[in-house]
C-alpha cells in the first residue's frame, strides 16, 4: 500500500524535524521551511495533507492556505494549521480561509496524529 505524502511547512527546522519523526513511519514526509517554497513543493508533490505553520518566511500560513484553496489541483489538500497563535481571532481566520483543523502548540504526538486522522475522515 502506498503511504500517503504529508508536507510540513515549517520554519523552525527543530518542529519540522520532530513532526517528521512523528509521521515518518507511517507517511511520506517532505519538508518546507517557509511559505513559497511550501506552495512549490505543494504544487509539484500534490500531497493529501499539508501540516502549515502560521507564521513563515517570504507567504505567510494565512497566503499558503487561501493560494491552496485557490488551485484547482489542490484545493481539496487536507490543511491543518499547526501554531503557536492560540488566539480565537487567529483559528477563526485560519478556519475562514480554508484549514480544516487547527492546532495549537505545543502538543502531543498523539495530537499530531489524531488531527491528520480527523481530516482525513472529512
Amino acid at each position: 500500500m502506498t503511504k500517503l505524502d504529508i508536507l510540513i511547512i515549517e520554519d523552525d527546522e527543530n518542529i519540522a524535524k520532530a513532526q517528521a519523526l512523528i509521521l515518518q513511519d507511517d507517511y511520506n514526509v517532505h519538508i518546507a521551511s517557509d511559505g513559497e517554497e511550501g506552495l512549490m513543493k505543494a504544487k509539484k508533490l500534490k500531497p493529501g495533507v499539508v501540516l502549515l505553520d502560521l507564521m513563515l518566511p517570504k507567504r505567510s500560513g494565512y497566503d499558503v492556505c487561501f493560494h491552496l484553496r485557490q488551485d484547482k489541483q489542490l484545493a481539496g489538500t487536507k490543511v491543518v494549521m499547526v501554531t503557536a497563535k492560540n488566539q480565537p481571532i487567529d483559528k477563526d481566520k485560519g478556519l475562514f480561509i480554508g484549514a480544516d483543523l487547527y492546532l495549537t502548540k505545543p502538543f502531543l504526538p498523539e495530537d499530531l496524529l489524531g488531527a491528520i486522522d480527523t481530516v482525513l475522515k472529512k
